[in-house]
């Protein structure tokens, strides 16, 4: 083999069925990879934190999908789509005559006639947050996949659901929803929920189609493999909106993105990364910030960090950690610096330059990842630090990103005829007139 990889062990040798570890792959790769304190809910956790989780997940199974049911748009006549993608984008669906329903998994209350695929869904979800590893490899929870695949395909053929849309396709719900509407011969749509950091030919084109947001973005997945014929440009309906000519840029209030880890692996290939260089990173850029005679800055952690890990390894009080909403933080900054982050484009939108800082050692960055664009310095109008010297020079030259090379990235309007056609080579699937690029 070209590398030891115990998921991939277990599918081609441990007599397992191969499709079943495929559809888990995500959540056995939570059990290897998702560890350390440095996460906000890692998975190895004390028995009482596990118990306390537990509890967590039983609420937000008894509450929190009500709030989501109310989000329906059903109506007569209408196309019925299934979607747990992003919410604006659902409300833009219902605007335009669909009717969208929330993905089975995240309703408590389905209907009589799915009792059964409601009794799955609770047991499944129990070992999916809780279970071990074993647990998931074990020959009853097993049994449990396969009635839900059957399930799920009952739930979809009896409500009618023409079109599946998800936000993403490695976690084992949606992955599985996939399957299921290849077996039923009807479409399904991976809808791009933020800009990649990373591009192959697995990751995002287990579905039938791809929406993302930008030419850019569908040339790099083309170029990684994806079928272009496939990849629809969309935009974001977030940012239904051009791009501010001109970007603020100075050092009065300087917020920094942190670098995190992944908490599971991508399907092309298995990279391990070290944790203590996501202090590495912070220190790097406090040492740069300093050398510009600035003594505090804002720090801002990717939602799945803790804040707490982070304090026992940051000296001092340089960086004040940031938990306003990402829209009131990116108003109030001077300039960001960041990763490789959807931050990127959402600072941009807010009319506030994002200086990329990626350190880069014998072609890889920090967590051991080569670079994408725009992010790997490819992209002219981009500027990209790679050293502590390259971000000093740039901070001193003032060095923006040309708002010109925003549009390839992010549409600024929601397009949604890609939809019309996919459905219009759908049997069955007639659109309520009124359904519109907008």
């Amino acid at each position: 083999m070209e590398n030891f990889y115990l998921v991939r062990w277990l599918k081609e040798n441990s007599g397992l069925d191969p499709d079943l570890i495929d559809s888990l792959t995500y959540d056995l790769d939570k059990r290897i990879y998702y560890y350390g304190e440095q996460f906000s809910s890692p998975f190895e956790r004390p028995g009482l934190r596990r118990a306390m989780d537990g509890l967590k997940s039983w609420t937000r199974e008894k509450v929190l999908p009500y709030k989501k049911m109310r989000a329906f748009c059903p109506s007569a006549g209408t196309v019925n789509i299934s979607s747990n993608a992003y919410s604006r984008f659902n409300e833009i669906l219902c605007e335009n005559g669909f009717s969208v329903r929330p993905a089975p998994w995240q309703l408590s209350g389905l209907k009589s006639a799915d009792s059964k695929l409601k009794s799955l869904l609770t047991r499944i979800k129990a070992v999916l947050d809780l279970g071990d590893f074993k647990d998931l490899i074990a020959v009853d929870f097993a049994s449990d996949i396969a009635a839900l695949r059957r399930s799920l395909k009952a739930y979809y053929e009896r409500e009618d659901i023409k079109v599946l849309i998800v936000p993403y396709d490695m976690p084992f719900f949606e992955k599985l929803a996939i399957k299921v509407f290849k077996e039923l011969g009807r479409p399904s749509i991976v809808a791009l929920h933020g800009l990649p950091g990373r591009y192959n030919s697995i990751d995002d084109n287990r579905a039938d189609y791809l929406f993302v947001w930008g030419n850019k973005i569908k040339e790099y997945y083309a170029r990684a493999g994806v079928d272009p014929g496939k990849i629809f440009v969309t935009g974001h309906p977030g940012y239904a909106q051009a791009s501010p000519g001109i970007f603020r840029f100075s050092l009065e209030n300087v917020l920094v993105i942190s670098k995190s880890m992944n908490g599971g692996q991508h399907s092309d290939k298995e990279i391990l990364s070290d944790r203590g260089n996501v202090i590495l990173y912070l220190n790097l850029i406090r040492s740069v910030l300093r050398k510009n005679g600035i003594s505090r800055a804002r720090l801002r952690l990717h939602p799945s960090e803790s804040a707490e890990w982070y304090r026992r390894f940051l000296p001092g009080n340089f960086y004040k950690f940031d938990r306003a909403s990402l829209q009131d933080s990116l108003s109030g900054a001077s300039l960001v610096i960041g990763p490789t982050s959807t931050v990127f484009l959402e600072s941009l939108m807010a009319g506030v330059d994002y200086l990329v800082y990626e350190p880069v050692c014998n072609g890889l960055d920090l967590m051991n990842y080569r670079l994408v664009p725009p992010f790997d310095g490819s992209e002219p109008g981009i500027p990209v630090a790679n050293s502590e010297e390259d971000l000093q020079r740039f901070l001193i030259g003032r060095k923006t990103v040309n708002p010109d090379v925003v549009g390839g990235y992010l549409n600024p309007s929601l397009d949604l005829a890609s939809l019309q056609t996919i459905l219009r080579n759908t049997s069955g699937g007639n659109v309520k007139k009124g359904g519109k690029a907008v």
